[in-house]
């Protein structure tokens, strides 16, 4: 199919008056349009991966399918605090801990909030590295994870670490990244 050189011409400059408008300036309220776009991006981004990080661990539910992974008692027991909350009882995984790598669908620990029948419900889960092996690894920032950086932690008897939170089973009115969750408790 061949084009009229009179087509060609109109097809160019409709083209050339796009582009024009392309390098304007942008109106005042473009720049919030384009924040809009961002945020919506991010949302979805956002919900994407905490969907695929509880399809990855929704199997822990079952306690014994977590022991059966490798997941053993971090020796804490169940962690609250009488103003912020609990943490619940965490279950480590050692050689994913060791490794500096953070691969949101492989947490360094599983969260339990223990039940009244005894048992345990999986409620969060939480991403650590020690720290050391982090700089190590040849990273120049704290990790990050959902827009968050890790929270620097020491505790006594062990290296300190970066960690960070994240309430895939239990809603949390702290937030959903937050370290402690009014809402569970310890006996």
């Amino acid at each position: 199919m061949s084009i009229s050189p009179r087509l060609a011409s109109a097809l160019g400059f409709g083209l050339a008056i796009v582009m024009g408008a392309c390098d304007a300036p942008s109106a005042p309220n473009s720049t919030a349009s384009g924040l809009a776009v961002r945020d919506s991006r991010e949302t979805a981004d956002f919900n994407r991966t905490i969907a695929s990080m509880r399809a990855a661990t929704a199997k822990y539910h079952d306690i014994g399918v977590a022991r059966a992974d490798g997941y053993v008692d971090d020796g804490f027991g169940c962690v609250a605090d009488p103003t912020l909350g609990g943490m619940g009882w965490h279950l480590i995984h050692d050689p994913l801990h060791a490794d500096p790598a953070i691969d949101p669908l492989r947490p360094e620990l599983l969260i339990y909030e223990p039940k009244k029948n005894g048992g345990m419900q999986l409620v969060a889960v939480e991403y650590e590295v020690y720290q050391q092996d982090w700089w190590d690894a040849g990273n120049t920032v704290p990790p990050s994870l959902l827009g968050k950086e890790f929270e620097a932690l020491t505790f006594e008897g062990i290296d300190p670490v970066f960690g960070l939170h994240v309430w895939l089973w239990r809603p949390n009115s702290a937030g959903m990244l937050e370290d402690f969750n009014p809402a569970v408790t310890c006996p």
